[in-house]
C-alpha cells in the first residue's frame, strides 16, 4: 500500500479571523499620504500593504472547499480595508489614498477580495453618498459599509441585458401606500454575476438599479437598496444561484433574481419624478461607472510587474546545457529577452500616465465626456498592454507557468475580467471614437507632432474621417457599422499610445526604457508606418534591438526596482523557495513490483 506524505493542515478560518487584528496591530501605521504627485520610478505605487502580505491569512491558499475559499477572501477584504480606512471623502473627491488601493501590490495576492473592496467603496459607497446628507438612515448604512460591517454589492448588469443595460427589466414598483416591491419579471432579467449568497456569517445588501414604474409606466432607472441576506441565510423573496468557479478570482460569483420582494418607503434613492431625457437619468445614476473604469484599469499595473518579476527572476535563475559542464541562463536568448524587457518599458510609462489621468479627470475644466475619456483611453491602452506582454511570458516560463502557485495565471485571467468590467474596453473605445469624429468633444491634441506615435494618430484620425464622410446618408447605418466601427478601437489605442509617451516624456522616464516603449507601440501596427514608408522592416529591427541591448544589461536591477519580493510566493522565483515547495508537496511512494515486459 502506497504512503503518502501530506503538507500539514492550514490553519482554521477561525484561528485566521483572530489574526486580523494582531496583525493590523503589529503593521506598519496608516501611510501619510499626499495630494502631491510626485514623479516616478517603476515602483511608484504605495507599498504600505507589504507588513501584511506576510500574516498567514494572505499566504497562498490552503483551503479545502469553495466555502473556506469564499469566506478567506473576506476576511482578507475586512484586513485590507481596516488598513486603507477610506473615508467618504475619499470616495467622492478620489484621493490619492483611493486610486493607490486600486493599484497596490497586494491585489495579486486576492483578486476577489480587491473587487470586493473596490465594489463597496467605489460603486456602493459612491452612489449612497449623495443622499446621506440627508438621510440619517443611507448615513448609517453608509457607515456599515465603509467598515465592512456589512458586505454591499452593486447590481446592474442582467443575464439578457449586458452592454444594453439601459435596457434592464428588473422592476421596482411604486405601490399605493408609499412603498415598493422589486420583482424580476423573467430569467433573462436576474442580475448577473455579483455575489449574494451568504458568506462568513458577515450581512449583505445591494444597490439594484431597477426601472421604476409608476402606476404601469415607466420612469427610468433607479438605484435601490435591498438587503440580500443577514450573513447566515438569504432573505424572503431573494434568490442567489452560485456560479461556477471562475479561473483566477475567488469570489461567489451568483445569478440573482427578486420574487415580488416588499421593500420600505425609502429604498428607492432620489426623487420619484420621472425624468425628462432617460438616456440622461441613466448615465446620471451609475455615475460611479466612470471612475470606476480608470481605477479598476490602474490593476493593470500590479498584474503586469507580478508577472515580469516573476518571469524574470525565472529567466535568470533556469539554466540550460549539456550536464557537468557550462549552463547559461536562459534570459541568454533573444527571444526569452524580448517580453520581459518590453514590459519592464511598459511599466515605466504606466504610472505617469495614471497619474496624469487621475489629474485630468478631476479637473472640472474638462467637459464630462472628455473626463470619462481619459479612462476609457488608458484602460484600452493599459489591457492591450497586458494583453500583449502576459500570456508572451507565460509561454516564456513553459509548463511552470500555467501552475496557479507561480502566480502567473492568476493575474493573466484577471486582465481578462478587467476587460469587461466597469465597461467592456472595446465597447466604450467604440462610443468615444465615435463622438470624436462626429466632433461632439475633443481629447487634448499632440504636443510631439513630430513622433512616430503622433504621426500614426493623425493619420488614422484621418482615416477615420474620411470614412465617416464617404458614407452616403441612405446606407448610413449600414456601411457605420462594416467601414467604421472596426476603426475605432484602434483609433483610440493610437491616442493613447501618443499621449502615454508624451506624458513619460515629460515626467523623465529613463529614456532607454521610453525608446523601448515607443519601439513596442509601433511593433503593434508595423504594417502602417512601413505603408507611409516611415520605417522599413529592417530599420524598425535595428531600432527595437537598439532600446533592447541598451535595457538587457540592467534587468535585474530593474526588476529589483519593482520592489515585488514581499508580494511574491512564486516557487520558480528562488532555488531554495523551489526545494522548499517541492519537499511540502504530497509524496507517494511504495514497495510493490508490477511486471511490465
Amino acid at each position: 500500500m502506497a504512503t503518502v506524505h501530506e503538507m500539514p493542515p492550514s490553519a482554521p478560518l477561525v484561528t485566521l479571523k483572530e489574526q486580523i487584528e494582531l496583525g493590523l496591530a503589529t503593521a506598519e501605521g496608516h501611510q501619510t499620504w499626499t495630494s502631491e504627485f510626485q514623479k516616478p520610478n517603476l515602483a511608484q505605487v504605495s507599498s504600505s500593504t507589504a507588513p501584511l502580505a506576510s500574516l498567514p491569512i494572505f499566504e497562498p491558499r490552503k483551503t479545502t472547499s469553495r466555502k473556506e475559499a469564499f469566506e478567506l477572501s473576506y476576511i482578507r477584504a475586512k484586513a485590507l480595508n481596516t488598513h486603507y480606512g477610506l473615508t467618504i471623502d475619499d470616495i467622492v473627491n478620489l484621493s490619492p489614498k483611493f486610486f493607490d488601493m486600486h493599484r497596490d501590490d497586494i491585489i495579486i495576492r486576492d483578486i476577489g477580495a480587491h473587487a470586493l473592496l473596490s465594489i463597496q467603496h467605489n460603486l456602493v459607497a459612491g452612489t449612497l453618498a449623495p443622499f446621506a446628507k440627508e438621510s440619517r438612515k443611507i448615513q448609517g448604512l453608509l457607515d456599515d459599509v465603509l467598515t465592512f460591517k456589512i458586505s454591499a454589492g452593486f447590481m446592474l448588469t442582467e443575464i439578457g441585458h449586458g452592454l444594453d443595460a439601459k435596457n434592464l427589466e428588473t422592476e421596482v414598483r411604486l405601490q399605493s401606500d408609499g412603498t415598493f416591491i422589486l420583482h424580476t419579471p423573467r430569467l433573462e432579467a436576474s442580475k448577473f454575476v455579483p455575489p449574494s449568497m451568504p458568506v462568513a456569517g458577515i450581512p449583505r445588501i445591494a444597490v439594484v438599479m431597477a426601472k421604476l414604474m409608476v402606476r404601469g409606466e415607466d420612469f427610468g432607472l433607479r438605484p435601490v437598496v435591498v438587503a440580500l441576506s443577514d450573513g447566515k441565510q438569504m432573505c424572503k423573496g431573494v434568490t442567489s444561484r452560485l456560479l461556477p468557479y471562475m479561473s483566477g478570482i475567488q469570489a461567489p460569483y451568483a445569478i440573482t433574481s427578486f420574487n415580488n420582494v416588499a421593500l420600505s418607503s425609502t429604498a428607492v434613492l432620489g426623487n420619484l419624478e420621472k425624468p425628462r431625457s432617460m438616456r440622461d437619468n441613466f448615465f446620471h445614476q451609475i455615475a460611479r461607472i466612470a471612475p470606476g473604469t480608470l481605477a479598476m484599469s490602474m490593476i493593470m499595473i500590479p498584474a503586469l510587474k507580478i508577472v515580469t518579476y516573476v518571469t524574470g527572476k525565472y529567466s535568470l535563475r533556469r539554466t540550460v546545457g549539456v550536464a557537468n559542464k557550462e549552463r547559461i541562463p536562459i534570459f541568454c536568448f533573444r527571444t526569452q529577452q524580448m517580453p520581459i524587457l518590453h514590459a519592464l518599458a511598459q511599466l515605466a510609462v504606466m504610472t505617469p500616465f495614471a497619474n496624469k489621468c487621475i489629474e485630468w479627470f478631476k479637473d472640472t475644466s474638462f467637459e464630462p465626456q472628455v473626463r470619462h475619456g481619459f479612462a476609457v483611453i488608458l484602460k484600452a491602452v493599459f489591457i492591450q498592454m497586458a494583453q500583449r506582454s502576459i500570456p508572451e511570458m507565460v509561454e516564456r516560463c513553459g509548463a511552470q507557468g500555467l501552475f496557479q502557485h507561480n502566480q502567473i495565471c492568476d493575474a493573466d485571467n484577471m486582465i481578462r475580467a478587467c476587460a469587461i468590467s466597469e465597461g467592456d474596453a472595446l465597447v466604450v473605445s467604440i462610443r468615444l471614437a465615435v463622438e470624436l469624429c462626429l466632433g461632439k468633444y475633443e481629447m487634448p491634441s499632440a504636443t510631439k507632432t513630430d513622433c512616430l506615435l503622433a504621426k500614426y494618430e493623425a493619420g488614422l484620425a484621418q482615416e477615420a474621417w474620411d470614412i465617416v464622410s464617404s458614407i452616403p446618408a441612405e446606407h448610413h447605418s449600414q456601411e457605420f457599422n462594416r467601414l467604421f466601427i472596426p476603426q475605432c478601437k484602434p483609433l483610440v489605442l493610437g491616442i493613447g499610445h501618443r499621449m502615454v509617451y508624451e506624458t513619460a516624456l515629460a515626467a523623465g522616464v529613463d529614456s532607454d526604457l521610453l525608446a523601448l516603449y515607443e519601439a513596442g507601440a509601433v511593433k503593434e501596427n508595423l504594417d502602417w508606418y512601413t505603408e507611409k514608408g516611415l520605417l522599413t522592416r529592417q530599420s524598425f529591427r535595428e531600432m527595437e534591438n537598439r532600446a533592447l541591448d541598451s535595457i538587457e544589461p540592467r534587468l535585474d536591477e530593474l526588476l529589483n526596482e519593482l520592489k515585488m519580493e514581499s508580494y511574491v510566493t512564486a516557487p520558480i522565483t528562488e532555488q531554495g523557495l523551489f526545494d522548499d515547495f517541492v519537499q511540502g508537496l504530497p509524496t507517494f511512494t511504495g514497495a510493490t513490483e508490477y511486471s511490465v515486459l
